[in-house]
């Protein structure tokens, strides 16, 4: 059985079924294979030595202990090989995160790690550090009737416009957003995330977009020692530098020698033509209502944007 699928900006031909992904024609051209298999023999002896992953440019592989070992290369193919279980749900949860990102690393695509949300047509990136509280911004903008265009991974289409490309329809929200937004969480199954705590994959299908939009802004999220929500824009050389610090998984990037010229231009084409803030809130706060005043006061300024919706 074969899944075809677009994501990213990307088309992929898969032998395991990833339904959160668009699905697309089976005639349509294919950038990437994805299928179960057997890595070679070299990754298994320096697993074997206690390696857990290498990362070269085109040759790039993790291995997750009892979920499987995922072997990323040349920009088109990955190769999973399950520990187990091949219906093991974190199969398909880094499918969705880690295995995207590093085939848009591999592809030359600049990918945010951060939520994507349309306002009046156009594109809001929301990105920060772990923990910084990107999907509970976008969340809470799409519950104010915003559409969002993806949860964790904004894909850029470098051209005459920068354009970001869709994700998928769902967004992944940490136990302690879910229960401020209002969710109810016996409706959801969690994971165990990242920073080891408890997140819920949330179906977003109605306020969720699949047309490319412009990329206007981006707005970083930061945790400081301030007493109420600042804002501030980033200027001059700090721009590229903060883009690049915000790009999905660039650490592979900097592990497999560094960025290139055409990455680096690519990045700086981004930075030029896009404004960029920073959001610092309090700690141990929750401030949403009071960010989202502040993203507001900035996107006021620009008359081309409808806010009325945001309260």
């Amino acid at each position: 059985m074969k899944y075809y699928y677009r994501v990213y900006g990307v088309n992929i031909e898969s032998k395991i079924e990833v339904p959160e992904f668009e699905v697309i024609d089976s005639n349509s051209d294919i950038d990437v294979k994805l299928s179960f298999g057997v890595v070679n023999e070299e990754i298994i002896d320096l697993i074997t030595q206690g390696h857990r992953a290498k990362y070269e440019k085109q040759d790039m592989w993790f291995y997750i202990e009892d979920v499987a070992i995922f072997h990323i290369y040349n920009g088109d193919a990955v190769t999973i090989e399950p520990m187990g279980d091949k219906n093991n749900k974190m199969i398909k949860l880094y499918i969705m995160g880690s295995v995207m990102g590093m085939i848009l690393l591999q592809r030359n695509m600049v990918a945010i790690h951060g939520g994507g949300i349309v306002i009046d047509g156009k594109g809001c990136i929301f990105t920060g550090q772990k923990g910084a509280g990107k999907s509970t911004i976008t969340t809470a903008l799409r519950k104010k009737g915003y559409k969002f265009i993806a949860d964790d991974v904004c894909s850029i289409n470098i051209g005459e416009t920068n354009t970001i490309h869709h994700g998928f329809g769902y967004q992944k929200l940490c136990e302690d957003a879910m229960e401020k937004l209002g969710y109810n969480l016996n409706e959801f199954e969690p994971f165990r995330g990242d920073l080891n705590v408890n997140k819920y994959i949330v179906p977003a299908f109605d306020e969720f977009t699949k047309e490319e939009v412009p990329l206007e802004a981006v707005f970083e999220l930061s945790v400081g020692d301030v007493k109420e929500v600042q804002i501030e824009e980033i200027l001059g050389v700090d721009k590229i530098n903060k883009l690049i610090e915000n790009v999905f998984r660039i650490e592979m990037l900097r592990y497999a020698g560094g960025i290139e010229p055409v990455y680096f231009k690519k990045c700086l084409d981004i930075a030029k033509n896009t404004k960029m803030y920073k959001i610092i809130r309090p700690k141990d706060v929750f401030s949403v209502e009071e960010q989202i005043a502040l993203v507001r006061n900035v996107l006021l300024s620009d008359k081309r944007y409808d806010l009325s919706k945001i309260v």
